[in-house]
């Protein structure tokens, strides 16, 4: 059940890069919103583009620097129309190796050792304790982000990074279904390969399931990273979506101050115009 755990694990992710497109809305207009997204966009962007190719697809269009769109065009016909629904949720695992590179360089000071929560059956009792596994991951996230350094000005440069990230990873709106069966499909086919390298000689060598555990440590571990790299990125751009609203905000007070009665003289003049 290990595998139907990651995949829960990894459509929570997706829940909550939905959750950041919804909860920026109309703050992604900005231009200074969009270049915070940029590192993002483009690392997912690229990762599209690596994994369309991977599974056999043609790009028609995959502009890398191109802020004005966050996706890249492929064709898949046939067998790799798997890439249709993989390829969407491919920038989830690549702004996770980012996130946790970036990790590093400010000295760790966020943690990734997490492993999903154990998903023993799919009854009620069993699916009762996952989701009481993953609020209290939830929890363990968010203090540890509470009792990180605040006075180091660095902090928030990562936290920059990690809403950039984030938002790279998040699937958009319209694409969080095909993602979510790419995830199932990635957990389905992780579970039949380890299946597979079980048995011996299959794959040959003396010890075949060796890298396929590799693997498979790689695929939760860099999940672990998505799930730490969203719940931040979702705090993240809740902060982001305040301040842009506040601005908007204050920017139409302000206009409404300096226009004066300007409006009201434009249709008082109308009116003079239609009455001659």
């Amino acid at each position: 059940m290990e595998y139907a755990a990651l995949f829960v694990w990894l459509a929570l992710c997706l829940v909550l890069g939905a959750a950041i497109h919804y909860v920026l809305a109309g703050a992604l207009e900005h231009q200074a919103v969009r270049l915070v997204a940029a590192p993002g966009t483009v690392i997912r962007k690229f990762t599209m583009a690596l994994s369309a190719l991977f599974f056999g697809a043609t790009l028609t269009k995959a502009r890398l620097y191109d802020l004005s769109s966050r996706d890249v065009d492929f064709e898949a016909e046939g067998v790799s129309s798997v890439a249709k629904a993989v390829v969407p949720l491919m920038p989830l695992f690549g702004c996770a190796v980012a996130m946790m590179a970036a990790n590093a360089v400010f000295g760790r000071p966020f943690r990734f050792d997490y492993a999903p929560p154990s998903l023993d059956t799919l009854s009620a009792g069993g699916l009762k304790g996952f989701l009481l596994g993953t609020w209290e991951l939830l929890s363990q996230v968010v203090r540890r982000g509470m009792g990180v350094d605040w006075g180091n000005p660095r902090l928030y440069v990562l936290f920059a990074i990690t809403f950039s990230l984030a938002l790279g990873a998040a699937a958009p709106l319209d694409r969080v279904r095909e993602a979510v069966v790419g995830a199932a499909l990635l957990a389905v086919g992780l579970a039949v390969f380890c299946a597979l390298s079980a048995r011996r000689g299959f794959f040959g060598g003396s010890s075949p399931a060796g890298w396929a555990l590799a693997l498979r440590g790689m695929v939760v571990s860099a999940s672990a990273a998505a799930f730490v790299m969203m719940v931040y990125g979702v705090v993240t751009a809740l902060i982001f979506g305040l301040g842009v609203r506040l601005y908007e905000m204050i920017s139409r007070t302000g206009g409404g101050s300096r226009s004066g009665k300007k409006p009201a003289t434009m249709l008082s003049d109308t009116k003079s115009r239609r009455a001659a």
